[in-house]
């Protein structure tokens, strides 16, 4: 008893002793600027996990210690951090928050200068180091995928080292134009972002609209990227380290193997009466050897062999450091990925130096240098080859070598692998050496007046060598060996003289910008090429070897061209609320025709700040409201330089009698010495917005262009001797919509969520002509059409229904395309104009590559050390053409994917025509229109990447001497959803090409901070 009294007496002390150690506090959280209540708000005792957040009406309770002093941090985004420390007899606190202007006050980098994103008036988006890194690419414009609206990117392809495709705003040039975007990296134009490592990158700006653009003319046509590479900064030396290391393989369809593959030809010879079962199948294998390789179960997949496991590693560091007149950033790189075919890989090795140096209050100087060396080895590829191929054969021998021919007593048919027998088969081979040496002298004679001097060099030289044996799938036809090397030296030269003066007066502010821009481009190409090499392992060295007999060809080319340009700009406030920028720029192009090689463009855009008015001060949820409006107009020389002149070249081919005599002729290409400018005029309203705090944050766009003076490559008719002439005579139009929104959905101090969607919609088409009239081409109509009304890039041909059925036979029989009578099994095809007669009247447009709309949804979550980012692209309503359903064999003597289902009086399909012993898709009237079987939807969704990461705790990572220390795992491309089902072991971002598709990849990778 006595001690149970006494545990309880304890207790009660315990408990009192406690009460009296804390105490409880009251307070309200309110905007500074509205007084308006803060809804969960977080209000933390600083150095402690004791917390709570503020109710519905800003209010707040928490326990906080009652005998010392404590200090309390008051958090909410979109505001600036507070810390209060009350009295120790104060029971209630009244705090305000006040806005936090730095999202607004953030820079933004423009042309040739920079500008508060509140002072905004362009188009311009902005992408962060730390979204770029979330892509394990060696290319940072792969990174860009889905996160830029207006931006439609894409991989060129699977291979190794492959680079990416980007249009901005659509396609605006007609004849094989670039219609890629000016990059500037550090204010020098001339660079390739594919060579930067994307470690090294600080941000990437976006310019779109042309008030944005225009300022670089003709450069900037077709939208600019801005890259801003890492700088030196003051301070303690800080080093990283960012590595990874993974896996790839890639989803390509089956090809048929065993019974399917047997049945296919089957079909084919049943169709004519040929095959009535089983006991017939030695007489459909007419072919040496092949009935005896199917008796000995000789069955072969040659699309699982041609397929290997890539892999791709990254291994970057950096050192970053300086005082305040020396700041100096420098980092080293390694990247290598294996391809996932044979012989086929891409290494690049990096450096870079970025050094700035304050001389004194006037002078500035800086040093921007980069040196990359490359070594490639592609490959033709055989994946053609291997869905085609009867899957018949052995394809090694005993000692575990390839068998050129599978089957020996068929020496028409190559193996798929015979480019992988030796080195010295089949080799191409790329070495490059890129240096960029870029230098600044900035000079501040007076407060507000700057002059900057940029002089850049980008020289680039490679080395390129290819070599086919006779052996080798290029060769397959000919059986002769070629080999040639070309060596090409590129210098490009960039000289900008920038004067800017910056005043403000009262509520007025204003910057003049003037310049002079001056481009110089030169190349010198060696080429020579041969035939029949004397040894293969000299694969395409000493050309001299290559055999007489037949002429060594050589060339020696030299192209230069240059550029001048003066321009000056603008930039105006008004109480920060009323924003003008206007500029012009007037651009010489040496590659155009004299008396036409200079002209002016213009442009002009507003912007009004409309949440600073006084009518919008009591709206307390909305933190920025901003309407701007462009318009200008921007250039285009889009020929190659001599565009404009009628160019000789040399024929040694001719002889008279036995002697040889040189000629010279034309190149089929005439000048046009009154060829122009092609001008793109752009009308551009946009919106940005921000509500509660800036939780919500968004940014919307309407756009329209308009190309005219195209530069269209017109034919010409035989008699004139030349085949084609340059003329401006086309337009183009492109207008849509671009949305972007990031929501911060949750924000405390353990679990942080927020998620930003990207969303694009243009509408391309070409708005005239040479007469008036759609221009089909007379080589490869279905892909090379001109049509008025449509996308740049569209499908003519004709418009597939089905197949025509069992039940429809008399309904088939009215139609004939020229004496051929449609039967069941046949296509069925519209008929346009109802004469029941299908010829090239009824053919048409049917699609485009050009999709409907582009979204990017990406979700960012971080719980205590733990993140996640899962980011999601989707691309509807383009079409593609899917290469590898083009290998259908209707004659059943080859192979084709299994995926295709072809009709049959059993298996009534509506997707391809029956089979047919001794045909070819292009040989038999049933099979009219066989060219609509590969165009087809592409529409996808795919989870870009999903990146799990974990941040190791300081107390551990210090433990090895690291300031932080990241692990993390990332896949690519892991889910891929397509709209049709011909394709859903294909990935459409590819575009439908067969040879290199795209790959999923899995990596692991680590951030480490010194």
């Amino acid at each position: 008893m006595r001690h149970s009294i006494l545990s309880a007496a304890l207790v009660a002390c315990t408990v009192a002793t406690s009460y009296a150690q804390t105490r409880s506090l009251t307070g309200r959280v309110v905007a500074a600027d509205s007084n308006e209540p803060l809804i969960g708000v977080t209000v933390l005792v600083k150095g402690t996990t004791t917390g709570t957040v503020t109710d519905n009406e800003g209010n707040f309770t928490l326990a906080v210690p009652g005998n010392q002093a404590a200090t309390l941090v008051i958090r909410y985004l979109g505001y600036k951090e507070q810390e209060v420390t009350p009295g120790p007899d104060q029971a209630r606190l009244n705090i305000q928050l006040a806005p936090d202007q730095a999202a607004l006050d953030e820079v933004v980098v423009i042309g040739y200068g920079t500008v508060k994103k509140r002072d905004l008036t362009g188009s311009v988006y902005s992408v962060k180091s730390d979204d770029i890194v979330q892509t394990p690419t060696h290319n940072a414009v792969e990174a860009l995928q889905g996160r830029v609206p207006g931006a439609d990117i894409t991989r060129a392809s699977g291979a190794a080292g492959a680079g990416s495709n980007i249009l901005i705003r659509g396609t605006r040039s007609i004849n094989g134009a670039n219609n890629g975007p000016l990059v500037v990296i550090d204010g020098f134009q001339g660079g390739n972002i594919s060579d930067i490592n994307p470690n090294d990158i600080e941000s990437i700006e976006v310019l779109k609209d042309a008030s944005s653009t225009a300022i670089y003319g003709a450069q900037g046509a077709n939208g600019v990227l801005i890259v801003t590479t890492k700088r030196g900064a003051a301070g303690k030396v800080r080093v990283a380290y960012n590595g990874y290391y993974g896996v790839n393989d890639y989803r390509f369809p089956a090809s048929r193997i065993r019974e399917d593959y047997l049945n296919l030809r089957r079909e084919a010879w049943r169709t004519t009466g040929d095959w009535n079962s089983p006991a017939d199948d030695p007489t459909i294998f007419p072919d040496p050897g092949e009935y005896a390789a199917v008796q000995a179960g000789q069955w072969v997949d040659w699309v699982d062999l041609v397929k290997n496991r890539g892999s791709q590693q990254s291994h970057a560091i950096s050192l970053r450091g300086g005082s305040d007149n020396t700041k100096v950033f420098t980092s080293l790189g390694y990247f290598r990925e294996e391809g996932m075919l044979s012989n086929n890989n891409y290494n690049r090795y990096n450096a870079r130096l970025n050094l700035d140096q304050t001389i004194s209050k006037v002078f500035k100087v800086g040093l921007l240098s980069q040196v990359n060396y490359y070594k490639q080895n592609d490959r033709r590829s055989p994946l053609g080859q291997a869905t085609s191929l009867s899957p018949l054969g052995v394809p090694y021998n005993e000692q575990g070598e390839i068998n050129q021919f599978p089957i020996a007593a068929d020496q028409a048919r190559i193996s798929p692998l015979a480019d992988e027998r030796t080195p010295f088969v089949a080799r191409d081979n790329t070495i490059r050496t890129n240096v960029i040496a870029n230098a600044y002298l900035e000079v501040k004679p007076l407060e507000g007046l700057s002059f900057r001097s940029n002089f850049g060099t980008n020289i680039d030289f490679r080395r390129r060598g290819i070599y086919d044996d006779r052996t080798s799938l290029g060769q397959a036809n000919t059986r002769t060996s070629v080999a040639s090397t070309q060596n090409t030296f590129d210098r490009f030269f960039n000289w900008d003289n920038v004067l800017t003066y910056s005043r403000e007066i009262g509520k007025h502010s204003v910057t003049l910008t003037g310049l002079t821009s001056y481009i110089q481009s030169d190349v010198d190409v060696t080429f020579a090429s041969g035939t029949n090499q004397l040894l293969a392992s000299q694969l395409f060295y000493d050309l001299s070897s290559t055999s007489t007999a037949i002429t060594r060809n050589i060339t020696s080319p030299y192209v230069g061209s240059n550029n001048m340009a003066y321009a000056a700009r603008v930039n105006y406030s008004f109480a920060g609320k009323y924003l003008l920028t206007a500029s012009g720029r007037y651009d010489g192009a040496s590659r155009l025709a004299a008396g036409n090689k200079w002209d002016f463009f213009p442009s002009v855009a507003l912007g009004w700040n409309i949440a600073d008015e006084v009518f919008l001060k009591d709206v307390t949820k909305l933190t920025q409201l901003k309407l701007r409006a462009s318009y200008g107009v921007s250039g285009n020389y889009s020929i190659a330089p001599y565009g404009t002149q009628s160019v000789l070249f040399a024929n040694p081919r001719l002889a008279l009698g036995d002697v040889p005599a040189q000629t010279y002729q034309f190149l089929p290409t005439v000048g046009n010495p009154n060829l122009g400018w092609e001008k793109s005029a752009t009308l551009d309203l946009g919106l940005d917005f921000g509500l509660f705090g800036n939780r919500l944050t968004g940014t919307f766009d309407y756009y329209d262009t308009r190309t005219s003076d195209i530069l269209l490559l017109r034919p010409l008719p035989i008699s004139s001797g030349v085949s084609n002439v340059y003329e401006n005579i086309g337009a183009t139009r492109n207008r849509g919509v671009e949305l972007a929104i990031t929501s911060q959905n949750i924000a405390n101090d353990n679990f942080k969520w927020s998620t930003t969607l990207t969303f694009t919609r243009n509408k391309e088409e070409i708005t005239k002509l040479i007469d008036g009239r759609d221009i089909i081409a007379t080589s490869g109509p279905e892909t090379n059409s001109l049509l008025l009304g449509r996308p740049i890039r569209s499908f003519y041909t004709y418009e597939k229904l089905g197949i025509w059925q069992t039940s429809e036979a008399d309904e088939a029989a009215r139609y004939k395309v020229g004496n051929y009578t449609f039967q069941p099994g046949d296509i069925k095809l519209a008929d346009l104009n109802g004469d029941f007669v299908i010829d090239a009247n009824d053919q048409k447009y049917i699609g485009s590559t050009v999709p409907k709309w582009v979204a990017g949804l990406q979700n960012n979550f971080s719980y205590r050390g733990f993140d996640l980012n899962v980011f999601a692209v989707a691309r509807y309503g383009q079409m593609i053409n899917a290469q590898f359903l083009g290998r259908y064999n209707p004659a059943g003597s080859g192979n084709g994917p299994a995926i295709i289902d072809y009709w049959t009086p059993e298996n009534p399909s509506n997707d391809f025509p029956r089979p047919r012993r001794g045909t070819s898709l292009s040989s038999y009237a049933g099979y009219t229109g066989y060219q609509a079987l590969n165009f087809i939807d592409g529409s996808f969704f795919k989870i870009r990447t999903l990146t799990l990461g974990y941040n190791i705790p300081k107390t551990i990572a210090g433990k090895a001497l690291l300031e932080n220390a990241r692990v993390y795992v990332t896949g690519s491309n892991l889910l891929v959803l397509s709209k049709s089902r011909l394709i859903k072991d294909y990935d459409p971002e590819r575009g439908g090409d067969e040879s290199t598709p795209l790959s999923r990849q899995i990596v692991v990778g680590v951030n480490l901070g010194f």
